[in-house]
């Protein structure tokens, strides 16, 4: 019987993920750019123009944006610190064909590293997460237009599983690839440091401060009138969804909700302190999430790890069901991004009402398994 239940809960997990990425396809079909892999040949371009007229060149609005739009129908600026554009030089060597496939090839491999390390169950139930979160609009949509986020989503995952093995300043410096994109996890340091992981936090900071130091010397501080300059020059003109308080509210609500989520995410943390790294590094993904004044909705794929994070502690059952029904508003949330800012707070104020001797045990049960 139980065989047979597994069996059936596989079946059903490949038709549901078929369903929905036969919606996927759908709904991207409404996204209309020239070239495959949209946002990754932003990064191809950057770090061909940062070789042929300077690595400041790429954040220039008058020599970036019409090269792009020529190329891709919509102007699409160079918003990532240089560290991106130089990851990607290598690639900008070959022919675009050959660097998206390479490219789809290592977001592949940074979705099956998150998956493989963090992914809560067993066998069958490991593989039906997987099939869920892959064909989830937001991941679905990081992969086929090339965003950077799921590297980022990696990174933290491989974070987790170094410090899970005692390897914190290891852990911080993998940690250090968010900045390659800071806006999808900048909060999940910091969470470390209120619980106490003192040690990954100074690894993170001491990678992040050079690359930064070394990005500023190269680059020049025209970036920061630069990047403003292109936020204005594409204002107005249709989009993403941008999923945050700062995008989705006024300003005064705005600023409310920001305090609040900060208020519930130090209160979280705090409680969770005596146990290990999930409960902070997924209400770090989360607070980012909301807080973040430039999200887009693909960047949702970062709460789907924080899922996998909490079920790892092993909550309560109506813990399980808070989790899986997120799933709804994150993949909605394209057409109703309140909808979806809604129930990414509810998800984390349950987080608040966990148990605390059972975060603990949780916690130490993970510790004894490491």
């Amino acid at each position: 019987m139980k065989a047979f239940s597994r069996s059936h809960l596989l079946l059903f997990a490949i038709a549901a993920a078929a369903v929905l990425a036969f919606l996927d396809l759908q709904w991207l079909d409404t996204l209309r750019y020239r070239v495959a892999l949209p946002d990754f040949f932003v990064y191809y371009l950057a770090a061909q123009m940062g070789q042929a007229h300077g690595w400041a060149a790429m954040y220039d609005p008058s020599v970036f944006l019409p090269a792009v739009t020529s190329a891709v129908g919509r102007p699409l600026p160079y918003l990532n610190p240089p560290a991106l554009a130089w990851l990607v030089l290598p690639l900008s060597w070959l022919t675009y064909a050959v660097a998206a496939v390479i490219w789809s090839g290592i977001l592949a491999g940074a979705f099956a590293v998150a998956w493989h390390l963090v992914a809560p169950g067993a066998r069958i139930l490991k593989v039906a997460h997987g099939l869920a979160a892959a064909t989830l609009l937001p991941v679905f949509v990081s992969f086929m237009i090339g965003q950077a986020s799921l590297i980022i989503v990696a990174a933290v995952a491989v974070t987790w599983w170094l410090m899970r093995r005692d390897r914190p300043w290891l852990a911080g410096i993998a940690l250090a690839a968010v900045f390659l994109k800071p806006q999808a996890a900048f909060l999940v340091p910091v969470a470390l440091l209120l619980a106490g992981y003192w040690r990954v936090f100074v690894g993170w900071l001491g990678v992040t401060v050079m690359l930064a130091a070394v990005s500023l010397l190269v680059v020049g501080t025209s970036v920061f009138h630069n990047v403003m300059q292109s936020l204005a020059d594409v204002q107005g003109i249709p989009g993403p969804v941008q999923i945050s308080f700062g995008r989705q509210l006024p300003l005064p609500a705005a600023v409310i909700g920001i305090l609040l989520v900060l208020a519930v995410s130090v209160w979280v943390i705090r409680r969770a302190r005596p146990g290990d790294s999930s409960i902070p590094i997924a209400v770090g993904l989360v607070a980012s999430m909301l807080i973040s004044p430039y999200i887009n909705f693909y960047d949702l794929s970062a709460p789907v790890l924080a899922g996998w994070l909490i079920l790892r502690t092993n909550p309560p059952r109506w813990q399980h069901a808070i989790t899986f029904m997120v799933y709804v508003p994150i993949y909605v949330a394209p057409i109703f991004p309140l909808i979806t800012l809604a129930a990414l707070c509810g998800w984390l104020v349950s987080l608040a009402a966990l148990p605390l001797r059972q975060v603990r045990q949780a916690s130490a049960l993970t510790q004894a398994a490491a």
